[in-house]
C-alpha cells in the first residue's frame, strides 16, 4: 500500500477505533479520535455527529451544540443532528 493510500485510509481507521472506544465506554478517548477525524475531514458529517454525541455524553453541551449545528448547516435534514439539538433543548431531568 502506498503512503498516500495509507493516509487516505487513516481517518476511517480512527473513526472505527472511536466507535470501538465509545461502545466500550471510553468516551473521552472516542471523543479525541472523532475530533482527529473531523480535523482531517471537516466535511465528514458522520464523524462530526459522533464527536457531538461523545461531547454530549461527557457533559460538554456547548461543544456538542457547536458540532451538531455544523452538521445542520451542511445537511439541514440530518435526523441525528436534529435530534441531538432537540435533546440539548430538553429540560434536564
Amino acid at each position: 500500500m502506498s503512503n498516500h493510500a495509507r493516509l487516505a485510509a487513516y481517518p476511517a481507521y480512527l473513526f472505527n477505533r472511536g466507535l470501538a472506544d465509545a461502545r466500550a465506554g471510553r468516551l473521552a478517548r472516542a471523543r479525541d479520535l472523532f475530533a482527529a477525524v473531523v480535523h482531517w475531514c471537516p466535511l465528514d458529517v458522520e464523524a462530526r455527529n459522533a464527536l457531538a454525541l461523545a461531547n454530549f455524553e461527557l457533559g460538554d453541551t456547548e461543544e456538542a451544540r457547536h458540532h451538531w449545528n455544523e452538521v445542520v448547516t451542511k445537511q439541514p435534514d440530518n435526523p441525528f443532528a436534529t435530534q441531538g439539538l432537540e435533546r440539548l433543548q430538553a429540560p434536564a431531568p
